[in-house]
């Protein structure tokens, strides 16, 4: 396991290039939904389509969260970016022995009220227009072991719509269910289904 080496520096000019691609690259950047995470820990469940998705997550903890910035990557694809180690990034490798010592960390990290934790729970990138989207097993042992978690669903969708640019909707929901990655799978697709289905409302209205 590759554990985050967190850098001030690196933070900070990360933060920089975040706020500036995104202005630069989109027309608009929308967040909806209320979270009352009530002083607790943050873990953050978006849909996974695309290169952008932790960037999102970086800018949408800096608007809304603003807490210490976690997340979880592929051990392979962290390897080849070892930058992201510099501002929160730490590796998982499905199918090995090191994914107890993964999944431990995810709940030492979620038992720190200062902390934000980003996880894919699909494990792979899947296109935005996918409606059933499967979730790999390991996020319910760690919503099961961090008793003082807020749980929060995103809903991450892309569109252009009559713009050169394109603009992006972040829609968010607090999950209160049970921590059975069945349960989680079901309750996700229904809501991203939900907000899919509202996309139009928010962009033409």
């Amino acid at each position: 396991m590759i554990k985050a080496n967190r850098s001030w520096l690196y933070q900070t000019f990360f933060n920089f290039y975040i706020n500036r691609i995104i202005r630069s690259d989109f027309e608009k950047f929308i967040v909806l939904g209320e979270v009352d995470t009530n002083g607790r820990s943050v873990l953050l469940i978006p849909n996974h389509f695309s290169w952008w998705d932790g960037f999102f997550a970086w800018q949408l903890n800096q608007k809304l969260f603003k807490r210490q910035f976690n997340v979880i990557m592929l051990e392979e694809q962290l390897k080849k970016h070892m930058f992201f180690s510099r501002i929160g990034a730490f590796s998982i490798s499905p199918g090995s022995r090191s994914i107890s010592e993964s999944l431990n960390h995810c709940v030492n990290i979620l038992g720190d009220n200062s902390n934000l934790l980003v996880f894919f729970p699909q494990g792979k990138i899947n296109s935005q227009h996918c409606t059933q989207l499967k979730f790999m097993p390991g996020v319910e042992r760690i919503i099961a072991h961090s008793p003082n978690v807020c749980v929060v669903f995103a809903s991450v969708l892309v569109d252009y719509y009559s713009n050169k640019k394109p603009s992006v909707a972040i829609t968010l929901c607090e999950y209160k269910g049970q921590a059975s990655v069945a349960e989680l799978e079901k309750e996700f697709n229904s809501f991203r289904n939900n907000c899919i289905n509202n996309q139009d409302n928010i962009f033409t209205t």
